[in-house]
């Protein structure tokens, strides 16, 4: 009670409909960022700590740009509840003004975050609706009569970060994480207060329903206004070219998904997604989604799961009609959970993410997942491989569901720090940009809970439409790339093939070892 009691002293419950909450006793990893207009537009930036959120005003808002310095002001913890809340506090109330949900997701510490809150310099990995990558919170010397702690919220160098000639993300995407609205619409009889200390957007800011007013003419074939059915989901625009330098359609790619179901399904039915929306095609702007729009089709399905003391809501589908409404709303990437809707709270695979650095051959890529095979096997788990349609590999663990997400996330965190330590030219575990040049990140924070892997067989967002694609450890080799199966070559792979290189993965009957098994082995002289 006593960490929330600055909270609730400063608000009265009977008049704002901010949650009075109360700290728990949970461990959780959530982030949130709201946008608040209160006598300035500022936004609040949030951190899941002990049980409660870690908060700080920040005033000109996150800013993507690698080492801009935005003064993040400590204010009083949150309840966890506050993480959902959005709405308007009523004048004359502390903090008086509208508040919109803008991001949203978990972070994971570098290194012990008690003792960096304590010292002053937390360093984290986001990985949210709009902020990835990883920042750093600095707290400045106090100064006189200061009654509040100032900070500096700080953008680190790595492939998330922006120049100051790119889009300023705040203008760029300003609408609502959960209800999709803008402050006017949550208060439409509130004017909204503008912000005079930030940059005017380098291009137009593009809003999660850019679809419904995106014209798109392509230099192969422009789309017409007919309608056609796909596996019985109305396609409208079926020219609409997707992938330009590939001359991929919309009806391509549903008809793509249609012929390849039987593969696909098993591996993306009833776990939530993070889908990748490109309206325009894999050349125009993409945003992630992960909740519900105006106009989502039935066949995509929302449902509303406890998250600890909280609710979030989450999109499944449940067969190839709802794969095919995800086209039609212009999908072009599915991400999952290592967890179903039968047990959201235990994951069932874990991911090792190998993606290389700057100067990292291929050949390098395919040693370092089966480096990670060998040190499963020791552990007596078996493990699955595929090509992600980027530049690395994942190498997918299949368990029983049984130990929890933050057993999943440390065990193969230990792992991930091993191989590391053993040969730290070859590997890191640190996602910053300089860091990885010459190496490759072994990324084991998909094993989070809200966090996810490209679906086996989803298409990627990239140049040549290339798939995600299972294979067997025998394939690996330096003739085999990881984008080269494509929306035009990938089914007559699979016609080809004898068996599912991953027929055996639901057959794996195998839990999490115990912790002080995946321990690190000693050195090698």
């Amino acid at each position: 009670m006593a960490k929330l009691a600055a909270y609730r002293a400063k608000r009265d419950f009977t008049k704002t409909s901010e949650p009075a909450g109360k700290a728990s006793r949970r461990r959780g990893a959530s982030f949130v960022v709201q946008k608040h207009d209160a006598s300035r537009l500022h936004y609040d930036f949030r951190l899941e700590l002990d049980g409660v959120l870690k908060s700080w005003a920040v005033a000109k808002g996150p800013s993507l740009v690698t080492g801009e310095k935005r003064l993040a002001v400590h204010v009083e913890d949150h309840p966890l509840d506050y993480g959902d809340f959005e709405g308007t506090i009523p004048e004359g109330q502390y903090g008086g003004g509208t508040v919109l949900l803008w991001d949203r997701g978990t972070w994971e510490p570098d290194g012990d975050p008690h003792e960096g809150y304590d010292k002053g310099r937390l360093t984290f990995r986001l990985e949210g609706e709009k902020l990835h990558g990883t920042w750093h919170l600095v707290r400045m010397a106090k100064r006189p009569r200061e009654r509040q702690e100032s900070w500096l919220l700080i953008k680190a160098e790595d492939a998330y970060a922006r120049t100051e000639d790119d889009p300023d993300v705040l203008d760029e995407k300003p609408l609502s994480v959960k209800s999709g609205r803008s402050l006017e619409q949550i208060a439409p009889d509130r004017p909204a207060k503008r912000s005079t200390t930030r940059k005017a957007p380098a291009t137009k800011a593009v809003s999660p329903n850019a679809e419904k007013t995106t014209k798109r003419a392509s230099a192969k074939a422009k789309p017409s206004d007919r309608s056609i059915e796909v596996a019985g989901v109305t396609l409208t625009h079926p020219d609409r070219v997707l992938w330009e330098d590939q001359g991929v359609t919309k009806q391509e790619l549903a008809a793509f998904y249609a012929g390849i179901s039987d593969w696909l399904l098993p591996h993306l039915v009833d776990r939530p997604l993070t889908l990748i929306r490109c309206p325009g095609g894999a050349e125009k702007k993409c945003f992630i989604q992960r909740h519900s729009w105006v106009g989502m089709s039935p066949f995509i399905h929302s449902d509303t799961v406890e998250d600890g003391t909280t609710k979030q809501e989450i999109l499944t589908v449940r067969d190839i009609r709802g794969v095919v409404a995800l086209v039609q709303s212009g999908v072009l990437e599915m991400h999952v959970w290592g967890a179903t809707l039968a047990d959201l709270e235990r994951p069932d695979r874990l991911v090792f993410d190998f993606d290389p650095g700057e100067g990292v051959d291929w050949p390098a890529v395919i040693a370092g997942a089966r480096a990670v095979r060998e040190r499963l096997k020791a552990l007596g788990l078996e493990s699955f491989v595929k090509t992600t349609g980027g530049k690395g590999l994942h190498v997918v663990v299949p368990l029983k569901p049984r130990a929890p997400w933050k057993d999943a996330l440390a065990f193969t965190r230990d792992i991930a720090e091993a191989m590391a330590a053993d040969e730290p030219d070859r590997y890191t575990t640190t996602s910053a940009k300089q860091e990885r040049e010459g190496r490759i990140f072994i990324d084991y924070l998909r094993n989070n809970r809200e966090a996810s892997a490209v679906a086996p067989y989803s298409t990627r967002s990239r140049p040549g439409a290339p798939v995600a694609t299972p294979v067997t450890w025998e394939e690996l080799s330096s003739d085999l790339k990881p984008n080269g199966f494509t929306v035009e070559n990938l089914s007559n792979r699979l016609k080809a093939l004898k068996r599912d290189p991953w027929a055996d993965m639901g057959k794996a009957d195998q839990v999490l070892p115990e912790r002080a098994r995946s321990k690190r082995a000693p050195r090698k002289k």
